[in-house]
């Protein structure tokens, strides 16, 4: 009974224990590394990411995937900047911001419905017509000097606590409470795992599909004011990028690929094991092209162990029939 307690432990916290273990390596290479100072500057600057990924996560978990998270993120970024430029006060351009999100997330929903087609060819689509609008708005130009209220979003502390990483903690507690204390979240979870089923119990999958796209939309909203206030500049090339960095993330963590699975504590891990290998990395010397070589394995293993975890899942129900 103990010895099945304890696999079934280490079979739920493998991530956890891998991102310890990963740790735990870079510290005995790079005294540097595992610095209180860098430990958090390793949250801090992966703040935005985590955001954007659970954002993404939730779109896995109800059967889609979105390509266009990047290039929302340059959009909501660039259109904060303009609204700003033009004396929108801060708040109400920041809202303007998530409402931009909302829209172009529940778009991407509403088109991937209209259409029947998977979102993840819907929103390669949208991916490039995101990015149009972004250039068309931003002229092709970066935006700076921004507002120190703007600036403290991203650069202020509570304490010796970061703003982005409160913010970030504040997000993922309450996506979690959403994804497993509430019927939407159980929704999410049954229309990811068989939307079929899910109709014939009375779900509109429809709805929920829309929703979890504009939901995801709030969040690369506060993903993209997080990143643009920390590092006090706007452009439409902010973006484009995080989509496939918050997919190997989820992947990686545990959120199943075909949908149906997975919690937010997956995609955090995720993303904390990517953000610790890139700065361990960059620690101990090693150039940026060895590191796009290591994630692209890291993303390739993950889908295996993903793909093989669910074919095994599959036996085992035949095996039970």
């Amino acid at each position: 009974m103990e010895n099945s307690t304890f696999k079934s432990f280490i079979k739920s916290n493998m991530m956890w224990l891998i991102l310890i273990l990963i740790i735990a390596v870079f510290a005995i290479l790079s005294p540097n590394f595992r610095s209180v100072r860098n430990l958090l500057n390793i949250l801090n600057q992966n703040a935005y990411f985590i955001v954007a990924t659970i954002g993404v996560a939730m779109i896995m978990i109800s059967g889609g995937t979105d390509l266009s998270v990047g290039q929302i993120i340059g959009v909501i970024g660039v259109g904060i900047a303009l609204l700003m430029e033009r004396n929108v006060p801060v708040p109400v351009a920041c809202l303007l911001g998530i409402v931009i999100g909302i829209v172009f997330g529940g778009f991407n929903g509403l088109a991937a419905n209209v259409l029947k087609i998977h979102p993840m060819i819907v929103t390669l689509a949208t991916m490039t017509m995101f990015k149009g609008i972004s250039f068309i708005l931003s002229g092709s130009k970066s935006f700076y000097n921004f507002s120190p209220s703007y600036l403290a979003i991203g650069q202020g502390t509570i304490g010796p606590i970061n703003i982005p990483i409160i913010i970030t903690i504040v997000v993922a507690l309450v996506i979690h409470f959403i994804l497993s204390k509430t019927c939407f979240g159980r929704f999410i979870y049954a229309v990811g795992g068989n939307p079929e089923t899910a109709r014939l119990a009375g779900i509109n999958v429809s709805k929920i599909k829309l929703l979890t796209f504009a939901l995801a939309g709030v969040l690369f909203g506060i993903s993209s004011i997080i990143l643009t206030s920390r590092g006090g500049s706007a452009s439409s090339n902010i973006g484009p990028g995080v989509e496939f960095d918050a997919i190997t993330a989820c992947v990686l963590g545990g959120v199943s690929f075909i949908g149906g699975a997975g919690r937010v504590a997956d995609a955090v891990v995720g993303c904390l094991i990517l953000g610790v290998l890139t700065n361990g990395m960059q620690m101990i010397g090693l150039d940026v092209n060895s590191q796009y070589v290591v994630k692209g394995i890291i993303l390739m293993a993950s889908i295996g162990y993903d793909t093989y975890q669910q074919q095994a899942k599959v036996r085992k129900a035949a095996k039970k029939a």
